[in-house]
């Protein structure tokens, strides 16, 4: 918690000049009320999973939605697929409400040294692949084979804008310090999940400039929205000390 000063308080000679305090970093909020709860989202909740991803996830992506993609529920298989390959290994989180209701989720994976459909959508990996292949340094500068990947948030419209998505964040960083990860990574998409990321001390390794991107002879985001300029790898070491950051 940032440290407030009484304005009214008088500052003598005894009394040491307060400094100014640097920016902390957001912890997870206990005074909020909402009697959340969080588990391991399974394979075996796949519908509630994407029920949230399709409720605020997929429309609001800014690839997704300049490609077109999303048009309703169901509507995104490959993404389906990928969804369901990243919940087998059991990285990712729902956040429940007082009565057991799943209102978030947080898709997570693993991205791994030895890892590196709808032609419209064939556009949306070519993208995250071209990120992904710039950045394998980034498993030598961690020094490790395998990164934590926060990869999708999707909440409850009627649960937005009470800190939901971003807690489920935070739980996603104590998560991959207890199952032994000593780095994250996350490919924000646009300008709002950046600044989400960074306010959770991710930095930003290197980007692609939507319109600068080229695949199959054209440039597929030449009028993408000015204010998502790009796609940017974001990465953090893990260390036991982030704890202290988030708890």
């Amino acid at each position: 918690m940032q440290h407030s000063v009484n304005e009214d308080a008088k500052v003598t000679s005894e009394t040491p000049a307060v400094q100014p305090s640097s920016p902390s970093v957001p912890k997870l909020d206990r005074e909020r009320s909402l009697n959340l709860t969080y588990g391991i989202a399974s394979e075996d909740k796949i519908e509630a999973i994407n029920r949230l991803l399709y409720a605020s996830y997929h429309p609001d992506e800014p690839i997704t939605n300049h490609l077109g993609l999303y048009k309703g529920p169901g509507s995104i298989p490959d993404a389906d697929r990928r969804v369901r390959s990243s919940i087998k290994r059991n990285l990712s989180l729902f956040v429940y409400d007082s009565n057991g209701v799943e209102i978030g989720v947080c898709v997570n994976n693993g991205y791994y040294r030895h890892d590196v459909v709808d032609p419209a959508y064939k556009v949306y990996l070519a993208v995250h692949k071209e990120l992904r292949s710039s950045n394998t340094h980034l498993f030598d500068q961690i020094k490790t084979d395998k990164l934590f990947c926060i990869s999708m948030v999707g909440v409850d419209p009627a649960y937005r804008s009470k800190g939901v998505a971003t807690d489920l964040i935070r739980r996603s960083v104590l998560l991959a310090g207890t199952m032994g990860f000593t780095g994250l990574m996350t490919e924000a998409t646009g300008a709002f999940s950046q600044k989400a990321f960074r306010r959770l001390g991710m930095v930003k390794t290197s980007s692609i400039v939507y319109r600068d991107f080229e695949y199959d002879g054209r440039k597929p985001f030449a009028e993408m929205n000015p204010v998502h300029p790009e796609l940017a790898m974001m990465k953090k070491k893990f260390f036991q000390s982030c704890l202290k950051h988030i708890l």
